[in-house]
């Protein structure tokens, strides 16, 4: 499917960006693994991931980020 002409209109209007370099790349995987590993051993073998009564749900976005600056 190819993007009709007003929508190029709009892309192009957004002009090239660069990517990034691998650094960020390869950081933002790291976190994203560190995140999901994190999430599949909190959760103990036999036991639903979702919170049980009484017990709140946390965030993936209420979460410190490792290496993040505001946290």
């Amino acid at each position: 499917m190819t993007p009709d002409p007003p929508e190029l209109e709009r892309l192009a209007a957004l002009g090239h960006v660069d990517p990034p370099p691998p650094g960020v790349l390869d950081a933002a995987r790291e976190i994203l693994w560190s995140a999901v590993a994190q999430e599949m051993l909190a959760a103990a073998p036999g036991q639903a991931a979702a919170p049980g009564p009484g017990q709140a749900a946390e965030r993936h976005a209420d979460r410190p980020r490792p290496g993040d600056p505001d946290a």
